[in-house]
């Protein structure tokens, strides 16, 4: 799944949480939304460092 597609079930998943659903639902959705974020946020991670380095390559072009 794509991060794009995570976030927008994040977002479902929130506005599920929001209704009114059984607490046995609750914690199943807030079971699958913590493992979402933090698949999110690992994809982010990596990004990030994705971006440093680019970053880095270019300050070095530029300094040549």
């Amino acid at each position: 799944m794509k991060l794009e597609e995570k976030i927008a079930k994040l977002n479902e998943l929130a506005e599920k949480i929001e209704g009114d659903v059984p607490i046995e639902d609750v914690f199943k959705i807030f079971e699958e939304s913590v493992a979402l974020a933090n698949e999110c946020m690992a994809a982010l991670n990596d990004c990030k460092g994705k971006l440093q380095i680019l970053q880095e390559k270019v300050r070095l072009t530029d300094e040549n």
